[in-house]
């Protein structure tokens, strides 16, 4: 035969179809069967482990069969002056008081234990610590963005509620229902507090109305997808998904749950459990400081004002002629924008005030702010007043290019229908179907993806890295057994999160050593430690930082709740702040850093240059960068300075003249423990520089205003010690 001949090249290719085409059919077939994490729901069978003695729950067996699997072995436990502060600042952000690690290291049984899990888990702080992650997933600011900045001035009250709800461990699916659709169930006015959930976008300037809209709507698919149910939505707005089973249909049935959704500002009265109710007099004291503030303001915005308008007029009026008559008006205000512009009257310094004036109707300077004590919330409706709710698949994502009209509907590769929801006959907002599906047993996405943030939040990394895409895009991962095994606790548990807590908390795998007397051999096995053989370290977050220096310094003030502080900042940065930034009191400056003024346009140096959030969108993982400026917000900062001094102070008043004692005492503070004999009298040491070098003593007390009290070089201990990376990592 010759292979060259036309039939039997022709043959050939016939047989090769023959064998291909039901390959193909095989191969199609697989890629239309649901795949992780589309699959249901379906608790795993816990592995079978030889080594029980290394089981604390069934959370060490889907580890230890996967390690086993790999020729790995976990670390030993970690110290327990290790694992109280990895509980302290996992749960509450806050270190133990030297007499918490005492009594932990005292008693090692697993009841005592569990005991101070309980013990923290009650904590007001865990709320305000678990509070900031879920904060970070929602974009929250008091501050929509943009230019101009525009204030949100009674979004604190969804930073408040979410705090309560974490505090309360009230369900999970509760939660969702309650930002997604909480005016359409029976949760009370608490629950209307979440819809601010769904107006914390930020808004871009835009010349036509239609693509703010459409701005809006992307936004709230975008984030409701990758918050509850970690999936792109926002990739299949233009086109099909690239990588996930996302038809662009799908994306706008479920916009179509929101096509009628209008958000804004109301009056809703405040409820039994926000501060103005529970804590009436701070709440009157801080309301009269406001207005005192407004006040103060608006008498000096007046004056400013008036002079420049008295300046206009001695300007103009000698040469008052027919043609500049018209100019100016009785009290000089007609030209005073001109006169402005024109920079030739006033010097720029006056120009820049002005304008910032200005600009402050739209600011929390502004006199009709008066109401920012008063009862209101950003709450959601339904309306067909205003918008057009019929909803289409748009081409390339533009509103002038409507293709197929599309009934609400859910997820298709989750369902297995692209059939419309019925909507005939239902009570209040279709909003609350979404909810309903969405927080509801069917969805297997919902559970996956809180368990997975849960786990994050305690090891510095999920099981799947990439929280908010679960999609093929994502990170992936070898512990999706695990995941699904959490995620049926998590459902059986009635959507419980404090009870995942104890169920993480109590395992083996949390309790690990970053210390592996086999690292060497088994970093090259497994350098990213995926399979958790040891405790990777976990830097603490910007807020953390701040506020375990406040803690140690014994200055911080753990009022909750209500509206924001507004910090003080360095002098250069305060130089390029608008005129309406007025640092509160340092009482209010010394609360919890959850409880700063988060503005979208002015974000805290410290904060920024440790990783913090970027408010402008969901922050699911913050990234961890080791930068030089952490060196100056560090050591050179006001803020740390001043920290320092109360450190020393605290110190002094409390530990006594003697200075080994006071440098025990420090060491217990900053490190909940004591120091090594080295660091002992290297420390002791230091401090009697103030006796050798008095002159240079009194340089540094001089640069860093040091005012009576400890010596300068107890300061700088202090400051020395708050630089560490034992004080910024947990082991």
């Amino acid at each position: 035969m010759n292979p060259s001949n036309p039939f039997f090249r022709t043959t050939g290719y016939l047989v090769l179809l023959a064998v291909l085409i039901p390959a193909l059919d095989h191969i199609s077939a697989e890629e239309e069967a649901p795949q992780w994490p589309w699959t249901p729901l379906v608790e795993p069978e816990v592995p079978p482990v030889t080594t029980s003695e290394q089981v604390g729950n069934p959370i060490d067996a889907f580890v230890l069969s996967k390690l086993v699997s790999k020729g790995l072995t976990p670390a030993p436990p970690a110290s327990p002056q290790a694992l109280l502060r990895r509980l302290q600042f996992g749960l509450v952000g806050l270190p133990p008081s030297p007499q918490e690690m005492k009594s932990f290291v005292a008693d090692p049984s697993e009841e005592a234990y569990i005991q101070h899990i309980e013990k923290l888990l009650d904590d007001e702080g865990y709320g305000e610590r678990w509070g900031r992650h879920w904060l970070d997933l929602v974009r929250y600011a008091d501050t929509r963005g943009g230019a101009i900045d525009y204030p949100r001035p009674h979004i604190w009250r969804y930073r408040d509620y979410v705090i309560r709800a974490f505090n309360q461990d009230r369900p999970y699916d509760r939660f969702i229902r309650e930002q997604l659709a909480g005016d359409a169930f029976k949760y009370g006015d608490e629950g209307r507090i979440g819809l601010a959930f769904l107006h914390l976008w930020v808004p871009v300037e835009r010349t036509e109305p239609q693509l703010s809209r459409r701005d809006f709507l992307t936004d709230v698919v975008g984030v409701t997808g990758s918050v509850f149910l970690g999936v792109t939505l926002e990739c299949a707005r233009c086109h099909d998904h690239k990588y996930d089973p996302i038809p662009t249909s799908d994306y706008y049935r479920m916009e179509a749950f929101f096509a009628p959704l209008e958000v804004g500002p109301q009056k809703l009265p405040f409820g039994q459990y926000e501060k103005p109710i529970q804590n009436q007099d701070t709440w009157e004291k801080q309301k009269q400081t406001w207005l005192t503030l407004l006040d103060k303001r608006k008498e000096w915005q007046d004056q400013k004002l008036k002079s420049y308008r008295e300046r206009l007029r001695k300007r103009y009026r000698p040469a008052a002629t027919a043609e500049l008559k018209d100019l100016v008006a009785e009290d000089g205000s007609r030209d005073l924008p001109t006169a402005m512009d024109e920079g030739i009257l006033f010097t720029p310094e006056e120009v820049a005030t002005y304008r910032n004036i200005k600009r402050q109707t739209a600011r929390f300077a502004n006199p009709n702010h008066r109401d920012y004590f008063e009862p209101t919330a950003y709450l959601a409706k339904d309306s067909s007043l205003k918008n057009d709710v019929a909803t289409y698949v748009l081409s390339g994502g533009s509103y002038k290019l409507r293709e197929d009209a599309v009934e609400p509907g859910f997820l298709s590769a989750v369902t297995g229908s692209s059939e419309p929801v019925d909507l005939t006959g239902l009570p209040g907002t279709r909003r609350r179907l979404l909810a309903d599906w969405i927080a509801g047993p069917d969805n297997p996405l919902m559970a996956r993806v809180m368990v997975n943030r849960i786990w994050q939040y305690h090891f510095g990394k999920g099981l799947i890295a990439t929280s908010s895409d679960f999609g093929v895009n994502g990170s992936g991962g070898i512990y999706r057994d695990l995941i699904d095994w959490l995620a049926v606790q998590f459902r059986r548990s009635g959507y419980s999160i404090k009870d995942m807590h104890r169920l993480i908390l109590s395992s083996n795998v949390y309790r690990q050593s970053m210390i592996h007397p086999q690292a060497a051999e088994f970093d090259e096995i497994d350098s990213k430690n995926e399979y958790l053989w040891v405790r990777s370290p976990i830097r603490h977050e910007a807020e953390v930082i701040r506020d375990c220096v406040l803690s140690v310094s014994g200055s911080l003030n753990r009022e909750m709740g209500g509206p924001p502080f507004f910090p003080e900042v360095d002098d250069e940065l305060m130089q390029r702040a608008p005129t309406w930034w007025q640092p509160s009191e340092p009482e209010q400056r010394h609360r919890r850093t959850i409880y700063m003024l988060q503005s979208r346009s002015l974000q805290l140096p410290f904060l920024k240059v440790f990783n913090g959030a970027n408010i402008d969108e969901s922050c699911p993982v913050r990234d961890v960068t080791t930068v030089t400026p952490q060196v100056f917000a560090l050591f050179n900062s006001q803020f740390m300075q001043q920290q320092s001094k109360e450190f020393a102070n605290r110190i002094t008043r409390e530990s006594g003249s003697d200075s080994s004692q006071q440098i025990t005492y420090a060491y217990q503070l900053a490190y909940q423990r004591s120091p090594t004999p080295e660091e002992l009298d290297s420390c002791l040491k230091f401090l009697e520089r103030d006796e050798q070098f008095p002159a240079t003593t009194a340089r540094i007390e001089s640069k860093f205003d040091h005012t009576a009290g400890p010596t300068g070089s107890l300061t700088d201990l202090c400051l020395v010690l708050l630089n560490s990376n034992e004080f910024l990592y947990l082991q």
